[in-house]
């Protein structure tokens, strides 16, 4: 069982600070998960998707309609995995395609995705869905890629049909409904639409959510100053042989969290402070935005940073076994 270390660093100029934290406390960025704890009930999807990314994003735009300060989070305890499996079926009954001379039978949408959203009391208030798609289409050991307009609208037509299942359930006539759009590609895909609905029918608003390498030309192009923040970082750890991956969840092209993972095979628990302490100023750059920082050995995680946006400080976590 894994023991956790909690340090915290003062992020003021000048201040070397160190202080031990025994209680770790949770601001409103985050949801209170609900308890007891239940894990979600349906699992079904065609091929592979990365479930982590959906759940992280889908709960993200979730809080403009459940508010992390009045709501618990709980994992989706409505849709079974059979019913996941006839909505992804009967969805997915649609005309051959030819691409290149290749004909395709398209498996457009992959899976159905639940959250819940609870009151204090553990009643439910809202349930939030991500429809989740892919416009590469596969047939024997290729693929073929169709246009992303394609793909999107004929997920769009299906939306109200989802409504439509959710409200003959007798504990969902009421709820409200959030509904995401979320398109797989290649870098841990986005959401393309977004709805919210308290009745029987729903209206999708385009969205931008999508994540992107910090060390990019996207980002170096769009966001010069994250783009130099990351160049300064690896800078600053040259010293260290670390391999620095990092990437950012951009909404509208606005940068909103940071991810950064060093990987190394072995961390020793001073350099694990040592490098905090350094990587102190130039976090400090990042304003109004949530950072965690991962230190990985052989992909088991030994440490994290966590900053919540505005805060003046960063927490760092060690944990030992």
């Amino acid at each position: 069982m894994k023991k956790l270390f909690f340090v915290l660093l003062i992020l003021l100029v000048g201040c070397n600070k160190q202080e031990e934290k025994i209680e770790i406390d949770y601001d409103n960025s985050y949801y209170q998960v609900a308890t007891p704890y239940k894990k979600g009930i349906g699992s079904y999807n065609i091929g592979n998707y990365d479930k982590e990314e959906v759940e992280s994003m889908l709960m993200t735009l979730s809080t403009k309609y459940f508010k992390t300060n009045n709501f618990l989070y709980q994992e989706g305890q409505y849709l079974t995995s059979d019913e996941i499996k006839e909505l992804v079926t009967d969805y997915n009954k649609t005309e051959e395609i030819k691409i290149d001379n290749i004909t395709i039978n398209p498996s457009y949408i992959t899976t159905i995705y639940e959250q819940n959203y609870l009151s204090s009391n553990n009643e439910l208030k809202g349930i939030s869905l991500a429809i989740v798609v892919d416009n590469k289409q596969y047939y024997e050991n290729n693929y073929k890629i169709v246009d992303e307009k394609i793909v999107l609208d004929y997920a769009l037509s299906k939306v109200n049909n989802l409504i439509s299942f959710i409200r003959n359930k007798d504990d969902l006539k009421n709820v409200d409904i959030v509904i995401g759009i979320f398109l797989e590609d290649d870098y841990k895909g986005s959401f393309k639409y977004l709805g919210y609905t308290n009745s029987n029918s729903i209206k999708m608003e385009h969205v931008n959510y999508n994540y992107q390498l910090l060390e990019s030309d996207y980002v170096m192009k769009n966001d010069n100053k994250t783009y130099n923040t990351i160049l300064a970082i690896k800078n600053s750890l040259s010293d260290y042989n670390l391999y620095i991956n990092s990437y950012g969840l951009y909404q509208d092209k606005i940068l909103n969290e940071v991810s950064i993972i060093l990987n190394k095979s072995y961390f020793k628990k001073s350099e694990i402070l040592d490098i905090s302490k350094k990587l102190t100023k130039n976090l400090n750059n990042f304003s109004n935005i949530d950072i965690k920082v991962y230190f990985k050995s052989n992909n088991d995680t030994k440490a994290f940073i966590n900053k919540n946006r505005n805060a003046t400080k960063i927490e760092t976590y060690i944990l030992e076994d």
